[in-house]
């Protein structure tokens, strides 16, 4: 009957349900070559794991299939006899396979020690409120210790962000593989980082005034920059650099990420994305639920961290539990993230654990850490799901990865087992107490 439906989904052209698993999942190639990609030495298959790919299917006892650092397919358990002989095999049964999760808005590989200002590369610490031009990709520490923390628990990609300021920067996409100087960064300058909200300018609506200005001044030095730099034309609210900066987002070709919580900001935050035409992405939307339908309209991902459900500020009041559920139940796509902090980012899989708990689907939930996220950067064509073409960061678990007591059992970040040890477990393991022989 499987076989039978398959085939009618096949012939009229509609998406068949995951059930009837394909025998390989496949997604269309890269945009562009990445950095540390390189042809691959091993062909390597983990077979007979329960495989999320992210996008809602599920596929009991197949086989994920990495040649270098990219995904070669996916396959469905019945199609597990066409792996080449010298495929090496590494078998997974009775495990969960998932994409690596991705942290978002976080300084992560830009601070290590919040007391001490040599250690923070997180802001440009200049005053203005135009930092655009910030680019965080240069300044990403990989022999943080903080990345190997993260990495443990799941987490291969992050959306490295910038703080400070209405409009604090460029972000920085980068995979957790430390001490990797060269090519730790995927690619930068992926997105804009800005903020809404009464602190930025004195009033909201002082913010948005500056916010509109900024925008048109950069629009404004599109067509005439020549003339500016003949100085032929009037003052700009912002420095050059900043105004070239904010290019990539008025022509929609990287999204404006920008923090908002209250329900009238994120109106605001709607129609700037209409009247620019830019490719917008909310987050910590705290009454984001409360104009959910106007966002699903507007198509515009909300990233929310589930635990922030009390009211820190009158800026989220109306902060709640099921703030993800709300949003995905009205049609808009969600993120979950630990936001604007560096040393706990892991603990996003258990941020989705309270979504789910308090009503949001489970596989949207995987979605939210995964896929959701890299669509929102517009780095899905090769991060947020286990398909053919991708970079080959996935997660091996022993049980639900949503659980409290969950842990990875391996992490592969761009084709390679990384040692699940961190400065964390080595302190555990040299200061744990010994028993004594005979006692």
């Amino acid at each position: 009957m499987k076989k039978t439906m398959l085939g009618l989904c096949l012939a009229l052209g509609l998406p068949c349900m995951a059930d009837a698993a394909p025998a390989a999942r496949r997604s269309p190639p890269a945009a562009a070559p990445l950095p540390f990609d390189a042809p691959g030495a091993r062909t390597l298959a983990l077979v007979g794991g329960t495989i999320e790919i992210g996008d809602g299917t599920r596929i009991e006892g197949g086989v994920v299939e990495i040649s270098g650092t990219r995904i070669v397919r996916v396959l469905g358990p019945e199609a597990a006899g066409s792996l080449a002989s010298d495929t090496e095999r590494l078998d997974v049964s009775g495990k969960i396979v998932t994409p690596g999760f991705i942290a978002a808005a976080t300084p992560l590989g830009l601070t290590e020690i919040g007391a001490e200002q040599s250690s923070n590369d997180d802001a440009r610490d200049d005053g203005e409120l135009v930092r655009a031009a910030y680019d965080a990709a240069p300044a990403i520490n990989a022999a943080s210790v903080l990345l190997p923390v993260q990495a443990i628990d799941g987490i291969t990609s992050a959306a490295v962000t910038p703080n400070g300021g209405l409009f604090s920067g460029q972000v920085a996409w980068i995979d957790l593989v430390a001490g990797d100087h060269r090519t730790i960064v995927a690619r930068p300058r992926v997105a804009a980082m800005a903020h809404l909200g009464k602190a930025y300018a004195g009033s909201r609506a002082a913010t948005l005034a500056k916010m509109r200005e900024i925008l048109d001044d950069a629009r404004f030095h599109r067509t005439r920059a020549d003339a500016f730099d003949r100085r032929q034309t009037r003052d700009l609210v912002a420095h050059r650099l900043d105004l070239e900066a904010l290019q990539p987002v008025l022509a929609g070709q990287a999204p404006l990420v920008v923090s908002a919580h209250r329900a009238s900001d994120i109106l605001a935050l709607v129609e700037l994305a209409r009247t620019y035409g830019m490719k917008v992405v909310l987050v910590g939307g705290a009454q984001a639920w409360q104009v959910a339908d106007v966002l699903a309209e507007a198509r515009i991902p909300v990233i929310v961290q589930p635990s922030q459900n009390l009211p820190g500020s009158f800026d989220t009041i109306g902060a709640r539990f099921d703030n993800a559920a709300l949003l995905h139940a009205a049609g808009v796509e969600v993120g979950i993230a630990v936001l604007g902090e560096a040393h706990n980012v892991r603990n996003v899989k258990q941020e989705a654990g309270i979504a789910v708990a308090h009503g949001l689907d489970r596989a949207a939930a995987l979605r939210g850490v995964t896929l959701t996220l890299a669509r929102a950067y517009g780095m899905d064509s090769s991060y947020g799901s286990l398909t053919e073409g991708k970079v080959a960061n996935l997660v091996v678990w022993d049980a639900d990865p949503f659980e409290l007591s969950s842990v990875p059992s391996l992490v592969f970040i761009r084709g390679e087992s990384i040692p699940l040890t961190s400065r964390q477990t080595l302190l555990r393991d040299r200061y744990r107490p010994r028993t004594r022989s005979g006692t």
